[in-house]
């Protein structure tokens, strides 16, 4: 099984990434924004407590908080992930793996794209945690663990289907994720200048 998909290669085109390579850039992806999500915490609860002369126990402790929390978090993470498929294709996880997301035309991302790539990508894999953490309480929220279950593998069994192993939010959005080579070094400025004797 060779690490990328080689079927446009043969066209002349860039190379889409294997699945593999994108797995664990996902899986990167994951750790990442651990962080991201932090700081973006720490923004919302300090500006809440600030605001609303609050307990750090307020923002769990009423619906509409919570909502505002989730949305504020939502938001924050569409931004980082929009801004990096935009700006270059790729978050710093995707640079590690040297991927590069771009429409399927072979241009930048638009707004639209990022935003059913991200959605599709949330529905698929937002509510697994959530779903099955109530199911352990409670007993009737098992029969949706599962479907949350099924959600969360559907990108991944989609891309064994399709025909370019693409995942199923890429094919929604009309993106692909490209393997970017390590661009060479300039011949000249990597030759150390000579010096005569």
């Amino acid at each position: 099984m060779t690490s990328e998909t080689n079927a446009p290669a043969a066209a002349g085109l860039p190379r889409l990434a294997g699945w593999w390579r994108r797995f664990f850039a996902w899986l990167y992806e994951g750790l990442l924004l651990v962080p991201v999500l932090l700081i973006a915490q720490a923004l919302f609860q300090g500006t809440y407590q600030i605001a609303m002369q609050a307990q750090v126990t307020d923002v769990a402790a009423h619906a509409w908080s919570r909502t505002l929390n989730f949305v504020f978090l939502s938001t924050i993470t569409f931004l980082y992930f929009a801004w990096c498929w935009r700006r270059g294709g790729q978050t710093l996880a995707m640079k590690t793996w040297r991927i590069r997301l771009v429409a399927h035309d072979g241009g930048p991302v638009s707004w639209r794209a990022a935003a059913v790539r991200f959605v599709a990508a949330a529905l698929c894999w937002l509510p697994l945690f959530p779903l099955w953490f109530l199911a352990r309480r409670e007993a009737q929220m098992i029969p949706y663990a599962w479907f949350s279950l099924g959600l969360f593998l559907a990108p991944f069994f989609w891309s064994f289907a399709d025909r370019e192993r693409q995942f199923l939010h890429d094919r929604l959005a009309g993106t692909q994720l490209l393997f970017a080579p390590k661009q060479p070094k300039d011949v000249d400025a990597a030759v150390a200048p000579q010096t005569a004797d």
